[in-house]
């Protein structure tokens, strides 16, 4: 991972405690901290690349980093984290994937270390409590209300005829997104998830909005943006998953008008929201409505997906995952752009994994394909086929031009050329 953030001065020594799910040999918090005299104390997800990782000479970590499996569910992480800190206190808690946002917000809340707060994590995190902040500050949000009951969704979806979306409150990547569009849909989606009539879920209702999606990411402190580009989906996430067709992100024109008006969205919305003070990334995906304008799909406090960090680096300057680390850390990060090279425009596709397999060492040199990567799919046969999340992809491409169009001819362009490597079944519905 290249680090462009820019230098920052040497910092008094601190200890900071990292929880990472994240690549070890490309999330190198070792050297991004180095330059605050920092003892960086790393616990992370037991993979192999991680074990092999740690065995390795690359690292300069003071101590052996600390790996457990099950990473989500491992309550023994967290009290790892609590005994390091009683044996000698942190002054910092670095998280930097969705999953651990509430948990490092949990163990600042006990431990009495400064970052962001549990109700700014969690308003970042649960839709529900996003939404309805978003909507009391006055900003369009799609009506939503949380299932408490069978009952509760059945007159929702009878108030909104024109179909609901059901989803967890807290997912991430479209993972178990359905929309129901009829009674009987709705009737199956409870008997598989086996609803009880009266025992309340960890989902979100929500009216179906059809409408294009923009993707805001950048930086941001203290309840405001500090560095933002605004790109177009060019279908939404779930769609793609369903499908299992590419998918990307073409950041938009600076005078485009969708720009303008999707950065005011985020200007009051990071204002209804609770502010961590420190430097963090985001990722906001607003439905572009005909009518209305931008709405509130979502919001994160991480960097986004796919190439969403490329795109940072190549036009804004900025490695949004090495600020985070940085702002989390306590440390000052300076933005030395915070709107987007005006000379080019950047976009990215990624390749949902389906039945369609790679052809070994495919490359792409086409015109405006700055980097273009297969992953080996060397995967089991008993492997679910069809990926289950956006992140699970099997290729993917940074791309460039001079404007918005540009960029959209030469995402087609790859399109084409996937349609003329892979072989035809694309796998629909299995």
């Amino acid at each position: 991972m290249v680090e462009l953030t820019p230098a920052l001065p040497r910092q008094s020594g601190r200890r900071v405690a990292v929880l990472s799910k994240k690549p070890l040999a490309t999330y190198r918090y070792d050297r991004w901290l180095s330059h605050a005299d920092a003892e960086v104390v790393l616990f992370a997800e037991d993979t192999p690349a991680a074990r092999a990782f740690v065995k390795s000479a690359q690292h300069s970590y003071p101590t052996v980093p600390r790996l457990f499996a099950e990473w989500k569910r491992n309550r023994a992480v967290d009290e790892a984290l609590c005994a390091e800190h009683d044996r000698r206190p942190f002054d910092r808690i670095v998280a930097l994937s969705e999953c651990d946002v509430v948990r490092a917000a949990e163990l600042r809340a006990h431990l009495g270390v400064p970052g962001q707060s549990l109700e700014s994590a969690t308003a970042f995190r649960d839709k529900s409590v996003m939404k309805s902040l978003a909507r009391r500050a006055g900003l369009r949000v799609p009506d939503h209300r949380p299932v408490e009951s069978v009952s509760d969704l059945m007159d929702f979806a009878d108030s909104h005829p024109g179909g609901v979306v059901v989803k967890p409150v807290d997912g991430s990547g479209a993972v178990d997104i359905t929309v129901l569009h009829s009674r009987s849909e709705i009737e199956t989606w409870m008997h598989t998830r086996a609803l009880t009539s009266d025992d309340p879920t960890d989902y979100l209702v929500e009216e179906w909005v059809e409408a294009p999606m923009l993707s805001v990411d950048g930086l941001m402190r203290s309840g405001k943006v500090a560095a933002v580009m605004v790109g177009s989906y060019t279908t939404t996430c779930l769609r793609s998953l369903v499908d299992l067709e590419p998918h990307g992100i073409l950041l938009l024109d600076p005078d485009d008008p969708r720009v303008a008006a999707a950065r005011a969205y985020l200007t009051r919305l990071l204002r209804a929201l609770p502010a961590a003070a420190e430097t963090m990334s985001f990722h906001c995906e607003l439905f572009d409505h005909p009518r209305y304008g931008p709405m509130l799909c979502e919001i994160a406090c991480r960097t986004g997906g796919g190439n969403v960090n490329s795109m940072a680096r190549a036009s804004l300057g900025i490695d949004l995952e090495q600020a985070s680390c940085l702002g989390q850390a306590g440390c000052a990060v300076p933005v030395a752009r915070a709107l987007p090279d005006p000379r080019r425009r950047y976009g990215d596709l990624v390749l949902p994994r389906s039945p369609r397999q790679l052809p070994d060492g495919l490359e792409c040199d086409l015109p405006g394909v700055v980097r273009f990567t297969a992953r080996h799919d060397d995967r089991a046969l008993d492997r679910p086929q069809r990926a289950a999340k956006v992140s699970d992809y099997v290729a993917d491409a940074l791309l460039t031009a001079d404007d918005h169009a540009g960029v959209r001819r030469v995402y087609d362009s790859v399109i084409a050329w996937l349609d003329e490597h892979l072989p035809p079944n694309s796998g629909k519905g299995s």
